[in-house]
């Protein structure tokens, strides 16, 4: 297990409840306020000690996919000659990073801190704050790093490095892109301890550190020397790289697999991406989890007092990239390990989603070459107003192979459909495109296409080109062949390079 698996726990444990009919969650908290109480709070301690007893005994480290560049950087890309669709693959090696040259017109930069949330349900969070800008990047790296000794006054953040901390100094080897940040003593003898806790304190330092361009490693030392853990439970002795923390499903490559909800999250838009309708649920909706590659709950409006926060902080006429749902994506998604600088792209946003009569939308991000959806809602006020936090994060690699039939499930859909309802059933292609999120596909910017259909042997197929590839999508009619059958998705194949057109 590793670093983030500690944070993907914890985020699964708060999130957890047991499926219910009845409004929509989302709904549900809309109408209710505050989603704290005294009884859940109880219910997330236990959960949480819980997750502390799993992760005790277990050496952690942290891995991650890494990239330079940023708002105030001009990015010189490598060659992209040969590659897919004219776009850079990601790159596990120095020599692929793009060279990064400072603005000669910028004296100030903005670097992104992480702080903790004073209610710790969810940790850390991102906070942008606007410097000189020195000449090296070391010097850059100690002002960032001193930084996360003040947390901004008057908000709900907290430093999360020990009281009576020190930085000592800090260096950068240029040539490994490698920062080593120098701590006094009281990071390891006055820290409060826990697995989370101390995983907190080294995503904070990380991931603020290989936010700045030239940085891709970060090694903590302690008085000098290189220490083993600062708390028992997470090993610190090499150089750690951005912690990447993503949902279950399949990986691509660099990602860490996260938590699977126990069911599909949010209102229209992710019960569309999810491939579910939230009132009739979808094909294999029943495991929706890592196997299905269903939304993982991060649910970041649970934290009230930073909800009400950044919406205050709004009204006041601050942070107004919060009421922008790609901008606010790109600002809060670098907590789990993503980048500003990534490509983000907004695929869809309603005012009033169906099922949740919150906002919400859908941003797509390209990090190396791996790509996720971020399913944004805004939790306090909707409109132009209304803060944007993210609600969950789905991989986008689409799981190929053969998807076994639920007989039950697919008997079901028949009977709906025979009573007059969900009649897009007995549509193949709007089959793919309802049900395909399940499967990593995007009922929002896919393209779908009808390439045979034949009714006597209950049979169709369609391609799908997804993020730039093309797949090939069988549907079969397991209950009743012709035009009053509903289709299942069988089996989905990649195809070929030289088959993508």
């Amino acid at each position: 297990m590793s670093i983030e698996d500690v944070f993907s726990l914890k985020r699964l444990l708060l999130s957890y409840r047991p499926a219910a009919r009845g409004p929509h969650p989302l709904r549900r908290q809309a109408a209710a306020g505050p989603v704290h109480s005294a009884q859940s709070d109880r219910h997330r301690a236990a959960a949480v000690a819980v997750a502390l007893l799993l992760v005790a005994s277990l050496g952690l480290a942290a891995c991650g996919q890494a990239a330079v560049g940023g708002p105030n950087e001009l990015v010189i890309a490598p060659d992209a000659a040969g590659a897919e669709d004219g776009l850079p693959p990601a790159s596990t090696d120095l020599e692929g990073t793009p060279a990064i040259v400072p603005n000669p017109g910028d004296e100030r930069v903005t670097i992104t801190l992480f702080y903790g949330s004073r209610s710790g349900v969810l940790d850390p969070w991102p906070w942008r704050r606007t410097v000189d800008r020195p000449q090296r990047t070391a010097d850059l790296a100690r002002i960032a790093v001193e930084n996360l000794l003040e947390p901004p006054e008057n908000s709900p953040f907290v430093s999360v490095l020990p009281r009576g901390t020190r930085v000592l100094s800090v260096s950068v080897d240029d040539s490994q892109q490698t920062a080593y940040v120098n701590f006094s003593e009281e990071l390891v003898k006055n820290h409060p301890g826990g697995s989370y806790g101390e995983g907190v304190t080294i995503h904070a330092i990380v991931q603020t550190l290989t936010g700045i361009p030239g940085i891709r490693r970060v090694q903590i030392l302690v008085e000098g020397k290189p220490v083993e853990t600062l708390a028992g439970h997470i090993a610190i002795d090499k150089p750690l790289e951005r912690l990447m923390i993503v949902p279950g499903g399949p990986v691509p490559e660099g990602a860490v697999p996260g938590p699977a909800g126990d069911e599909p999250a949010g209102g229209e838009a992710a019960s569309q991406a999810a491939g579910a309708a939230a009132s009739a649920g979808g094909q294999g909706a029943g495991s929706s989890g890592a196997a299905g590659g269903g939304w993982t709950p991060w649910q970041m409006e649970i934290d009230d007092a930073v909800m009400n926060f950044f919406q205050g902080e709004v009204v006041q006429g601050r942070m107004q990239w919060l009421t922008d749902p790609v901008e606010a994506a790109r600002y809060l998604a670098t907590t789990f390990g993503f980048y500003g600088w990534d490509e983000y792209v907004l695929l869809h946003r309603t005012d009033r989603g169906e099922g949740s009569g919150l906002g919400e939308a859908l941003v797509r991000v390209r990090h190396g070459n791996s790509y996720y959806t971020l399913h944004m809602i805004q939790p306090r006020e909707q409109g132009e107003r209304g803060i944007w936090v993210i609600h969950d994060i789905r991989s986008r690699a689409v799981q190929t192979g053969r998807k076994p039939v639920d007989a039950g499930l697919v008997r079901g859909w028949q009977e709906e459909v025979d009573g007059g309802a969900n009649l897009w059933r007995l549509d193949p292609v709007d089959a793919v495109r309802h049900q395909g999120g399940l499967y990593g596909f995007d009922p929002y910017s896919d393209e779908f296409t009808l390439v045979n259909v034949d009714l006597g042997r209950g049979q169709a197929v369609v391609r799908v080109k997804h993020d730039g590839r093309d797949y090939e999508v069988v549907l079969t009619q397991p209950v009743r062949r012709g035009e009053r059958g509903v289709w299942w998705i069988d089996t989905i194949r990649a195809l070929p390079a030289d088959k993508n057109r």
